[in-house]
């Protein structure tokens, strides 16, 4: 939704969406065999529900899920954090990078000064929030769609006897729902903000 990031590209939009749908593709593939691919605590919860695992299975998944996010997190923000050393402490004209420019203002504060502060993850990397521009309740019912979206495609392509993709091909089915979620989920933000003019080129799809 909003990584700090005031102005993002629809490049970004899209890589990100690609990013997500591919990875989870890629986790399907490796992991199916081993765990049945529950990578989402949703997925896990729907199980649960379903009567196909037991509650004390369902917290251990659950557990594990937010255990591997929060290493993966540290992994990732480790290997971007020193992309910030050169803003603190220096204006948007002390730096000569027009990309490290558009990375500090997105990553750091401003003071009085108009000089660069404390400086968290670059573009905000893990820390996404809901945009000003989205009420709660409208990011929380984005949210539930997408996650419904890949329940649901989950449940239909993989575990439903009846399924036309087989086994093999389901992966790939579940890494497309979480990048259509991830693309609608960003083609509602642009609707909330539309009459803001403050929407880019993806909202014309």
């Amino acid at each position: 939704w909003h990584s700090g990031n005031t102005n993002p590209e629809v490049g970004s939009v899209v890589g990100i969406a690609l990013a997500f749908g591919f990875g989870i593709s890629v986790l399907a593939y490796g992991i199916g065999h081993v765990s049945g691919g529950h990578i989402n605590p949703a997925v896990t919860f729907s199980f649960l529900i379903r009567g196909e695992m037991s509650f004390a299975s369902a917290i251990m998944y659950m557990l594990a899920q937010f255990f591997g996010a929060f290493i993966g997190a540290l992994f990732l923000y480790a290997s971007v954090v020193g992309l910030t050393t050169g803003c603190e402490g220096n204006t948007a004209d002390q730096i000569d990078d027009g990309a490290n420019v558009r990375l500090c203002s997105a990553s750091c504060t401003l003071d009085e000064n108009d000089v660069f502060g404390d400086c968290g993850a670059p573009f905000g990397l893990g820390a996404n929030t809901v945009s000003g521009a989205i009420g709660q309740g409208s990011a929380f019912i984005a949210e539930l769609i997408g996650t419904f979206v890949l329940v649901f495609t989950v449940l239909m392509a993989a575990v439903h006897k009846s399924n036309g993709s087989g086994p093999n091909a389901a992966p790939i089915a579940i890494g497309w729902s979480v990048m259509l979620a991830h693309l609608g989920e960003r083609m509602l933000f642009c609707v909330a903000i539309f009459l803001d003019q403050n929407c880019d080129v993806l909202c014309i799809f």
